[in-house]
């Protein structure tokens, strides 16, 4: 299964909103539209230096990824959630990721 991992900076005092709006408006959404949620993560807050939040999303292929997107862009839950993480994020990435053949499963 590859893997989407969206490293997304935020500021310390915006990491509590941002992961409730994640957890409320961006796992349904994502999920309804066919990926599976493997894991959110966040480095600390106490190091003095933007947070960053870890989320990663499964799917099947590229073929499934390509349907989730048009999934996602046809919800209009999507553009909430956009908006409103984009006003809490300081930065980010969204990177492909396939786990090496040693991987477990």
């Amino acid at each position: 299964m590859p893997y989407v991992v969206d490293t997304i900076e935020v500021e310390p005092r915006c990491l509590a909103p941002y992961l409730e709006v994640v957890e409320r408006l961006g796992v349904p959404v994502m999920t309804d539209a066919g990926a599976a949620f493997v894991s959110c993560a966040t480095t600390s807050t106490e190091i003095d230096e933007k947070v960053e939040v870890q989320i990663v999303w499964g799917f099947d292929d590229h073929v499934h990824w390509n349907v989730i997107r048009k999934n996602m862009v046809l919800d209009p839950r999507f553009y909430e959630y956009a908006d409103r993480v984009a006003t809490l994020r300081a930065g980010g990435t969204r990177r492909f990721y396939y786990p090496a053949p040693f991987s477990p499963r």
